[in-house]
Order: C-alpha cells, then sequence, then structure tokens
C-alpha cells in the first residue's frame, strides 16, 4: 500500500509535465509578434526564455525514465541539457541558438507535452 503521506506518482508527473508546458507557452507568449532583430536587443526577453528553458530542463529531470520514455517523441537529450546549455551560452551566437529553438523546437515539444497532458495514461 501506498503511502498516504507521499505525493501520488501519477499525479506528481502531470504536475511535471503541465510545468514543463506553462515554461514552453511562456516563452513563446514573450516572444510573440518579434522577429530576430527585435528578440536580439530585448535582453529582458532574452533572459525570460533563459530562466524559462532552464526551468523546463530541470523539471525535465525531475521525472522518472520511465515516464520519458512513454514520451519517446520528445528529444528528451536536448531538454535535460537544457539548463547547462543556457547558462553555457555567451554573448554573440546564443541570441541566434535561442531563437532557433524558440522558432522550431518549441511549439513542437509544446504540440507534445499538450498532447501528453490532455490524453489519459
Amino acid at each position: 500500500m501506498r503511502n498516504p503521506e507521499l505525493p501520488n506518482p501519477h499525479r506528481l508527473r502531470w504536475v511535471h509535465l503541465e510545468q514543463m508546458q506553462q515554461a514552453a507557452q511562456r516563452i513563446l507568449d514573450y516572444t510573440a509578434g518579434m522577429d530576430f532583430a527585435d528578440f536580439a536587443v530585448d535582453g529582458r526577453t532574452q533572459d525570460a526564455v533563459r530562466y524559462n528553458l532552464h526551468q523546463l530542463g530541470l523539471v525535465a529531470a525531475s521525472l522518472h525514465k520511465s515516464e520519458r520514455e512513454e514520451l519517446a517523441e520528445l528529444d528528451w537529450r536536448s531538454i535535460l541539457d537544457l539548463p547547462d546549455i543556457v547558462s553555457r551560452l555567451h554573448f554573440g551566437i546564443q541570441d541566434e541558438i535561442l531563437w532557433d529553438l524558440i522558432q522550431r523546437t518549441l511549439p513542437y515539444w509544446l504540440v507534445l507535452l499538450e498532447e501528453a497532458l490532455e490524453s489519459p495514461r
């Protein structure tokens, strides 16, 4: 029997996926209507994007490996590397890397996360 004082692991999985979804959605909301030139000169938005990418990676790391395997469509290696990547990006090329991630990769991850949250386990 499960200890009632411990969080329900199935509920915890849902919470983590929801936190990842929210971080991805915030990034897309912060950058909506921007082009690369706008993003490249907007330090606040860049900081907000970096923070949420970092959070997305940290929350993903808290999911058990078996839970990540259930969502094999997500590029977990890239997601788990986000905190390191974001902290190591230096001025200059990081704008292009972040922008590419925001424009190409993040919308796809967001769709997969939303589908996982909508489907019963």
